[in-house]
């Protein structure tokens, strides 16, 4: 029988740690929500390898340690509403309700909402949304932070609007070469990046960049 708490602890000690992962909160998210549970079940023997997961046509997972350090930057709190774009089979969505009040988490692709719900079953904190990942979730808005759990190169606007006072979005960002993890905020109505480090991540439908041409 595989002993998946032992490969937990490998992926936090070999993978995260040594990434720079340092916040306590975030480390005790990765030991403790169980990654085999959230990745399809012939996949469940190689969810603690540094790779990512595939969960459906065009979706994956990102890396355990590019997960975390991006956890790590979007800093979330315990008194905050977070809103988690691309659920995926929810397991960004059973971290991060372990470090915030409430997760919204929306997914796109009816048959990873519905294996995400099941997941999150015990979950009080832990809502699942249907819909087009651009959207958001207006009516569960505000949120504090938007956590995009996969790399975007253009559509914010949309997720920008349902920002808190102060609010911050933090993803991937995938327009520029090589991708940044950046931290997005509002400023005088203008949504502003502040790159923090290299990160590429697979990407998000709907958050493809818009290229303009000219006749």
């Amino acid at each position: 029988m595989t002993d998946f708490a032992r490969l937990r602890t490998g992926m936090v000690d070999c993978q995260i740690r040594v990434a720079d992962v340092t916040d306590h909160r975030v480390l005790g998210a990765f030991l403790t929500v169980e990654r085999e549970r959230f990745v399809p079940e012939s996949r469940r023997g190689l969810a603690y390898l540094d790779t990512r997961t595939p969960l459906a046509p065009g979706r994956a997972t990102m890396e355990p340690m590019t997960l975390a350090k991006l956890v790590q930057l979007a800093d979330p709190q315990p008194a905050e509403r977070a809103l988690l774009v691309g659920a995926g089979l929810g397991y960004t969505a059973a971290l991060l309700a372990e470090l915030v009040a409430e997760v919204v988490a929306l997914e796109s692709d009816p048959e990873l909402a519905a294996g995400a719900r099941a997941a999150l079953a015990a979950l009080p904190n832990v809502t699942i949304v249907e819909g087009p990942l651009p959207d958001g979730a207006p009516a569960e808005a505000p949120f504090d932070l938007i956590f995009c759990d996969g790399a975007v190169s253009d559509g914010l606007d949309r997720l920008a609007r349902q920002l808190a006072p102060g609010g911050r979005i933090v993803a991937p960002w995938g327009g520029v070469r090589p991708g940044k993890a950046a931290v997005f905020r509002l400023n005088g109505g203008e949504l502003s990046a502040a790159p923090a480090f290299d990160a590429s991540a697979p990407a998000l439908p709907g958050f493809e960049r818009i290229e303009a041409f000219a006749l």
